[in-house]
């Protein structure tokens, strides 16, 4: 009896415990160098900052790999709970709670055009006339993305757009996350590129997102207060350091909206 009574306790012991751990369902995308995808397996600082922080408040994260549209509308709806690198701006402050920033970073705009002609964007008012693409549900720059006298073509994925761009289905691409783009074109084997001499300088902040229902919530102050005694405490310095990566500095001068 003592040892039916012994293993019952045991038993619920050992639920309580995993019971007590939840799980915060976050959304994964090949953006390196700071999120590589390699088949079915995960990778990169920004993966292991929130697992870290999550851990200490009681969470552990459960990861899935989406296209960051997608992504997007999974966190406006409230299905998707984390998602890595979100950049900040007016527009997704209506359903987006910002976790961060771990850091900020020079995030320049540039305008990919084929080799040899750098001088076909001199200035933002040459992009008048020419057929740019865009990323689906990626944010540049104010200007650029509320501005309708644009000719934009939206594209899903990094992929799509180095394929329409090897076919000269347009004129340039504007590009937010440089090292992504470039390594799609290396296994595109795509070497005729440039960049345009007009780009658009900016620093941003490096934020996770969540649904806004979190807002002032207890596991979102948590949460935040972890990542950001990570950054006090040199945490989120080593781990880009881990990888072979520049970390983001703290110096939030000219971050844009």
């Amino acid at each position: 009896m003592k040892k039916v009574t012994m293993l019952l306790i045991l038993m619920l012991t050992f639920t309580a415990a995993h019971a007590a751990v939840k799980t915060l369902r976050a959304d994964f995308r090949h953006r390196p160098p700071e999120m590589v995808v390699s088949g079915n397996q995960f990778s990169g600082p920004l993966k292991e900052i929130i697992e870290q922080a999550a851990d200490k408040t009681g969470y552990k994260i459960k990861w899935r790999k989406a296209p960051f549209i997608r992504s997007l509308k999974g966190v406006k709806e409230g299905s998707v709970d984390i998602l890595p690198r979100t950049v900040r701006n007016e527009a997704r402050e209506k359903f987006i709670a910002f976790l961060g920033p771990i850091g900020y970073q020079n995030k320049d705009i540039i305008f990919l055009v084929k080799k040899g002609n750098e001088d076909l964007i001199n200035h933002y008012e040459d992009l008048y006339g020419l057929k740019i693409a865009v990323k689906r549900g990626t944010a540049y720059f104010k200007r650029f993305n509320e501005d309708n006298g644009l000719e934009k073509q939206v594209h899903m994925d990094d992929t799509n757009m180095v394929r329409m761009f090897k076919r000269g289905r347009f004129d340039t691409m504007v590009v937010l996350d440089r090292e992504s783009l470039e390594d799609a074109l290396r296994k595109h084997k795509i070497s005729d590129y440039a960049y345009a001499n007009y780009k658009y300088i900016q620093k941003n902040g490096n934020y996770y997102g969540m649904p806004k229902k979190y807002a002032g919530s207890r596991m979102f102050s948590l949460l935040n207060k972890s990542l950001l005694n990570m950054v006090t405490s040199g945490e989120i310095t080593h781990i880009y350091q881990q990888y072979g990566i520049k970390p983001p500095v703290q110096n939030k001068e000219n971050e844009q909206p």
